[in-house]
């Protein structure tokens, strides 16, 4: 008999996922396009990329 050690998958699928952040931003993106193309989106999905568009232009990238 053969005793396999096998890692759980949330650490494995941890390590290969983007960084928070990207993921994130993503997203951002993502629902930006989604509202651009007309879309209708979620009144609280519109603040959040409202809010992120003011945050992006008072710190634009340099």
């Amino acid at each position: 008999m053969k005793i396999r050690h096998r890692e759980p998958y949330a650490p494995l699928r941890a390590r290969e996922y983007p960084g928070m952040g990207d993921q994130l931003d993503a997203v951002f993106k993502l629902a930006q396009a989604l509202r651009d193309q007309g879309t209708a989106l979620p009144d609280d999905v519109l603040a959040w990329v409202d809010q992120c568009e003011r945050v992006k232009a008072k710190y634009p990238k340099k």
